[in-house]
């Protein structure tokens, strides 16, 4: 008789932690699938520039990033005298790559047709701006590892007559 209770016991013992375990799997496989949800479009930290380690939050970073990126990019358009001549005003779309290393480099450069005849040393003085930036900055991360982020920059050319 004695060994009968034991028994029962046993099973009743085993069918409840097998209900629990079940429970706890199934909340890990339901944490695990919207783990798995990846915003490609947006990253967890944002390029930064030493300048920008003490921003708490990722918007506080990333407009810190890209207001110190127009900031050396501006301090080197002006270093160099640019001639506009006739032109009004325009803005050209700079597309910034910052890689996984952390090295800034321009992917590509979308102006109008009516700026290529009056600065043809556009394109070279976007490369020579991009290349005074610092060799490596602290790369964006998504989940902790490293990627590449993209920017579009805005530039606008005027004329200072």
């Amino acid at each position: 008789m004695f060994s009968r209770l034991v028994a029962l016991i046993f099973v009743i013992a085993l069918n409840i932690s097998c209900d629990l375990r079940s429970g706890r799997r199934t909340a890990l496989l339901k944490e695990m699938a919207t783990d798995t949800i990846v915003n490609f479009n947006a990253v967890d930290v944002y390029p930064l520039f030493l300048d920008c380690n003490n921003c708490d939050t990722s918007e506080k970073q990333n407009l810190c990033f890209e207001m110190e990126l127009a900031r050396r990019l501006q301090k080197a358009f002006d270093a160099s005298s640019l001639d506009a001549g006739e032109i009004e005003s325009d803005t050209i779309m700079v597309d910034i790559l910052v890689d996984d290393q952390g090295h800034i480099s321009i992917a590509e450069i979308h102006k109008s047709v009516k700026l290529v005849e009056p600065i043809p040393e556009l394109d070279s003085l976007l490369n020579r701006s991009v290349a005074s930036l610092p060799d490596v900055i602290q790369p964006a991360l998504k989940r902790g590892i490293p990627v590449n982020s993209m920017y579009k920059l805005p530039i606008v050319i005027s004329s200072s007559r």
